[in-house]
């Protein structure tokens, strides 16, 4: 009768253990097939606004008036923003598309840096017309490789989100095996593309800017202590950051317990991480989005980054990228930019970018306004209602800075940041705050 029992008790937990194996294999099939429909969704819309913004450049080259011209110019901006972040969606590494995403970034760019112009009075020149003509180019080019492979793709049934899981394995082998597919080929195409001057945040020019970092120079060995003194998974040098802004090492190493390549790099003076990347694969949520912020800013306590307060947050479904500007004496410095990147199953740091704090950070002699508050709010509508004001400095197009009354404010169901020159009282910038469940997007 006992052994009976026992053998009832051990075909009970062979069948208990076999419905909970098939429960967690359907919740992974099923978590599989959501992430392949959001990543094709992401490519699909990329297409779109890589296409739009095509048409947008045709219709500002053949615009008669300013006021078209101004309207497909911002028209632009728009769609080249958006076909940027849905790049970066995708999974592919970083470092495969960045001639990609400057393109992208310098598309939107120049084109408000023109519309600018035309909004001044001003006609574009015969060499600026030049420039979007062969921008246009560009991004037909662009359209049309992304066309192919998106049906390269489709013919051999490729599933983004297994594409994801190799990009997690080893990034290289997942870069040879996308070249197949021509989107690394067009990357190299675009080593031609000539670099754009003009008073923008992207322009080539820019790129000579020297960081303001101050410390000795660091070993090879050095930097390997610092990213494994921070981060849990142990890594190595194998490489250099050269050509580049910030001089450094690129390190990598692997995720415990699994094939996840993660890397980082860490400047070469003073020391400083510039990014750390972990793409693993993220569990169940358990983190909500004011969770994900109080960790990262302990984060940047403990790595030495004081006075750092959060601006804007996205969440991503699986993780929160949470940017954060650097306080000084209660004005906002928004050149000084990091982002820090949090995965939502446990709060593990997967993310982080200090470039912009690293480049721009330096102790400043900030001037009292010689307007006042009430002097600036005279400026906006009286139809606006304004919310919060404080100080803020932001950087302007050219690389320069400008402090500011930052007005945050609601016109209708939109809300607005406008911000108003805190020592001429002229308007300087205006930017629409798009918030939704994940998170606020500024543009």
């Amino acid at each position: 009768m006992r052994k009976y029992i026992q053998i009832i008790i051990v075909l009970f937990l062979v069948i208990l253990t076999s419905i909970v194996i098939y429960h967690q294999y359907n919740e992974r099939k099923e978590y599989h097939t959501y992430l392949d429909s959001q990543f094709q969704r992401q490519f699909y819309d990329l297409i779109g606004y890589v296409e739009n913004a095509q048409v947008d450049l045709a219709k500002a080259m053949v615009a008669n008036n300013s006021k078209d011209m101004i309207k497909y110019l911002n028209d632009l901006n728009f769609h080249s923003y958006m076909a940027h972040e849905k790049l970066t969606q995708l999974p592919i590494e970083h470092d495969s598309i960045y001639k990609t995403e400057i393109f992208l970034n310098q598309l939107g760019d120049y084109s408000t840096a023109m519309a600018n112009k035309s909004l001044d009075g001003e006609e574009l020149d015969e060499k600026e017309m030049d420039t979007l003509a062969e921008l246009h180019s560009y991004a037909n080019e662009l359209s049309q490789e992304l066309i192919e492979l998106h049906d390269k793709l489709s013919k051999e049934n490729i599933n983004f989100a297994t594409l994801k899981r190799q990009s997690n394995r080893d990034l290289s082998k997942f870069n040879e095996e996308m070249k197949k597919f021509d989107l690394i080929n067009f990357e190299e195409r675009m080593q031609d593309y000539p670099e754009l001057i003009y008073d923008g945040p992207f322009s080539a020019h820019l790129k000579k800017i020297k960081p303001k970092l101050n410390g000795k120079i660091i070993s090879e060995d050095e930097a390997v202590k610092i990213a494994n003194k921070t981060f849990k998974n142990p890594v190595k040098v194998v490489g250099k950051l050269e050509n580049t802004i910030i001089p450094g090492y690129y390190l990598q190493g692997t995720e415990d317990n699994s094939d996840t390549r993660v890397s980082a790099a860490i400047s070469e003076r003073a020391g400083k991480i510039i990014w750390y990347f972990n793409p693993r694969e993220i569990g169940e949520d358990r983190i909500d989005s004011e969770k994900s912020i109080k960790i990262a800013e302990e984060f940047l306590k403990d790595i030495g980054y004081d006075n750092m307060i959060p601006t804007y947050t996205m969440n991503h479904g699986d993780h929160s990228i949470i940017n954060f500007a650097y306080n000084e004496n209660g004005v906002i410095i928004y050149s000084d930019l990091i982002k820090v990147k949090v995965a939502s199953d446990n709060g593990e740091i997967i993310g982080l970018g200090t470039e912009g704090f690293l480049i721009n950070h330096h102790k400043r002699d900030i001037d009292k306004p010689q307007i006042t508050e009430n002097e600036a709010r005279q400026r906006i509508s009286d139809t606006i209602k304004i919310k919060n004001t404080r100080l803020a400095i932001i950087p302007t197009a050219g690389g320069k800075e400008v402090l500011c009354y930052e007005f945050e404010t609601e016109f209708g169901n939109d809300t607005y940041l406008i911000y108003i020159d805190a020592n001429n009282g002229k308007e300087v910038e205006i930017l629409l705050m798009v918030r939704d469940d994940e998170g606020t997007l500024v543009i």
